[in-house]
């Protein structure tokens, strides 16, 4: 876990405490007492991992227990958990796709996604980045019969978030598969954390709902959700769960936890939402330019100051190549539910005070 003010080593070799702006773990929930107690009773029952694959003796009570509940939070019928965000995104995409087959991809996607479709031998069609009028043109001149929508909920590199309504109308009409990988957007963004789809009200058009537990809940592992046949078919074809052994029991334990944490304590997305609405605020009014997030990721433009925050006691995540183009490096801001807005006025000042030093603000 990773806590608000954490101790970070130092290249000369010495810790020191920082202000830790560089953490998914949005809600900080790793730390919670509740979901440490139950990863600590599913260690000392069912040990430290599963030794075998879920179809052979991989598969606990727990998984299925969570499996269940992540089936009732997207309102499916159905959930399928992988031992990792990355590997499931592949499985997912290679599992359900095949050569002859289209994928139209966002072009801001996650590497995941775009290492799915590679795998799974389909067609490739990238549309500009948020652009639904131009995945329009491409999917007008697309004669295949599996077509295959996805695209991120809450981009990664910039906080911004998915026209999910838009596309689920052009998957409707086009008759296309709609898949929408909210890693950064379950239990962070919209009403009681159900994500951008649900923020958009077309939770149910979308045929594949995708995340992970290694962001807002702050563990690890991937899920997908969806109808019965598509889950039931991806337990043997998506090749990343098949072939992998399963998810510790304890992790499921965690996840589980956090899960019901999040839904009997409101006040863990309200204290993010208000920490995030506030460093924005602090960010924009100072001149710098937040690319509109909207999402607990907040984009600051300026890359080349990441080194002199470091140096003045705060941590943060420098996007560069290959994530995002070489000219639009930026620092990409975390902003977590245990922030106190002192230490974000903080962070926003020494921003202010650096960028007016490089005179970049």
């Amino acid at each position: 876990g990773v806590k608000p003010v954490t101790r970070v080593r130092t290249p000369d070799g010495t810790a020191r405490p920082m202000l830790m702006l560089g953490s998914n773990s949005f809600l900080n929930l790793n730390y919670h007492p509740r979901v440490l107690e139950a990863e600590r009773r599913a260690l000392e029952r069912y040990g430290a991992g599963c030794g075998s694959p879920p179809l052979y003796a991989g598969t606990s009570n727990l998984h299925r227990e969570l499996e269940m509940e992540l089936a009732r939070f997207f309102g499916t019928e159905s959930a399928l958990i992988f031992p990792a965000g990355y590997s499931g995104n592949l499985g997912v995409i290679s599992g359900i796709c095949r050569p002859g087959d289209v994928i139209f991809c966002d072009a801001s996607n996650h590497a995941s996604l775009f290492d799915g479709a590679r795998l799974s031998g389909a067609e490739i069609k990238p549309y500009l980045h948020l652009r639904p009028d131009h995945l329009e043109r491409e999917l007008k001149h697309c004669t295949a019969s599996g077509r295959l929508i996805v695209s991120d909920g809450v981009f990664s590199m910039e906080g911004s978030l998915a026209p999910v309504a838009e596309l689920a109308e052009l998957k409707e009409r086009y008759n296309a598969l709609l898949m929408i990988d909210d890693a950064h957007g379950f239990w962070a963004v919209g009403e009681k954390g159900l994500g951008t789809a649900s923020l958009f009200g077309v939770r149910d058009k979308v045929d594949i709902h995708y995340g992970t537990f290694s962001k807002a809940l702050g563990s690890v592992g991937g899920f997908c959700a969806g109808r019965s046949e598509v889950i039931d078919y991806l337990r043997y074809y998506a090749r990343s769960a098949f072939f992998s052994s399963a998810l510790p029991v304890s992790v499921a334990a965690a996840v589980l936890e956090s899960i019901r944490v999040v839904r009997e304590e409101p006040e863990h997305l309200a204290n993010l939402k208000r920490n995030r609405d506030f460093f924005q605020h602090e960010l924009e009014r100072r001149g710098f330019n937040t690319l509109n997030s909207r999402s607990a990721i907040i984009p600051v433009l300026i890359g080349q100051l990441q080194m002199s925050l470091f140096a003045a006691g705060i941590f943060t995540n420098i996007g560069t190549t290959p994530a995002v183009n070489a000219s639009k490096c930026r620092l990409r801001l975390n902003v977590m539910t245990t922030h106190t807005t002192e230490q974000l006025a903080f962070a926003a000042d020494k921003l202010e005070e650096l960028g007016k030093k490089l005179e970049i603000i």
